[in-house]
């Protein structure tokens, strides 16, 4: 791992120091889409209060034609890059930058581990909305990583363009790009790869739910403000000539065949009452699609359960159960 810088400051006010300067010198991308709802997977297209497109559901692919979407070197180096380090409050926090191993070679992760006697921990993964900003988790990674968890928080920002293919290039590489900080946190030293979650928020929902088709090595995973159907939203924010094209292609990566595959692992769904972003219909679709052990919480809450106090206490709790923290 190549290193290029490294900082220690004290304990005091570390929590609120962390995502301060973290914020100020992180490569996080600003907000797509400006004025949407905080925590929404992004903006709204001109056409978007118009343009229903829920009565069309394109056909179904199989599962193992669909894992060819998400191949990758397994082989190829990480090309992890330590950009900032810092202690105190509990807590160590890297700030590092990893490859895709499909041509993104920057992409941005902080890990927060516990501080103090070196030990094996178990890993989770927290995935934000279609902002990618990462200092909104930061706070939650904290708490788990002071129960003892190596905790991985990526930055991969998703801003539909109404163009097919590249959508779904940037939808297949997001995926993963989570794949390789799995990777990232089961390949060090202090890392129990017998042990690893991952929780994810709205877009980061999306992703995690293509995830559980995906990765046997996963045993929780958190569905926050998730969607059945993700193609849904990406189509109303740039509603192209051709949508049918558009939503035979994004479709995809929906979540239905992904989270219908069995698997030992136990599922937290997470939902806002009044949630405007994704309609009880794709939550409801969703709740009956998961395979397995699962439970649902719904919260007196609008879309951005990643900002709600109790949603984010279950969350952890949840974690700390399937991981067997502290």
């Amino acid at each position: 791992m190549r290193r290029r810088a490294l900082l220690h400051i004290g304990v005091t006010g570390l929590a609120a120091m962390l995502v301060q300067a973290c914020s100020e010198g992180s490569p996080t991308p600003p907000r797509a889409g400006g004025g949407s709802p905080a925590g929404s997977p992004g903006g709204t297209g001109q056409a978007a209060s118009t343009f229903d497109p829920s009565g069309y559901v394109p056909a179904a692919v199989a599962l193992a034609e669909l894992k060819k979407l998400f191949n990758y070197d397994k082989n190829q180096s990480l090309g992890a890059t330590l950009t900032d380090k810092r202690t105190g409050d509990g807590v160590i926090l890297e700030d590092l930058t990893y490859s895709d191993a499909r041509g993104h070679e920057d992409l941005p992760v902080y890990v927060v581990g516990p501080a103090g006697d070196a030990g094996r921990y178990p890993a989770v993964i927290l995935a934000p909305g279609s902002d990618g900003n990462r200092d909104a988790l930061l706070d939650e990674a904290m708490t788990l990583a002071r129960a003892g968890a190596l905790v991985g928080v990526t930055g991969l920002p998703l801003k539909p363009t109404g163009d097919a293919a590249a959508d779904a290039k940037v939808v297949a590489d997001a995926v993963v790009g989570q794949r390789r900080a799995i990777d990232l946190l089961a390949r060090r030293s202090d890392c129990d790869p017998s042990r690893i979650a991952f929780a994810g928020h709205s877009w980061g929902a999306a992703q995690a739910a293509v995830l559980l088709g995906l990765e046997t090595r996963l045993t929780g995973v958190v569905l926050a403000a998730g969607s059945s159907r993700m193609s849904r939203w990406m189509v109303r924010q740039q509603v192209p000539p051709d949508w049918h094209a558009y939503l035979d292609s994004l479709a995809r990566f929906d979540a239905g065949p992904y989270v219908a595959a069995g698997g030992k692992r136990s599922v937290l769904l997470q939902f806002g009452r009044q949630d405007e972003v994704f309609p009880k219909a794709e939550q409801d679709e969703l709740t009956a699609a998961v395979a397995g052990t699962k439970e649902r919480k719904d919260y007196d809450a609008h879309h951005d359960l990643d900002k709600v106090a109790a949603a984010s206490a279950d969350r952890v709790a949840f974690l700390k159960r399937v991981l067997r923290l502290k």
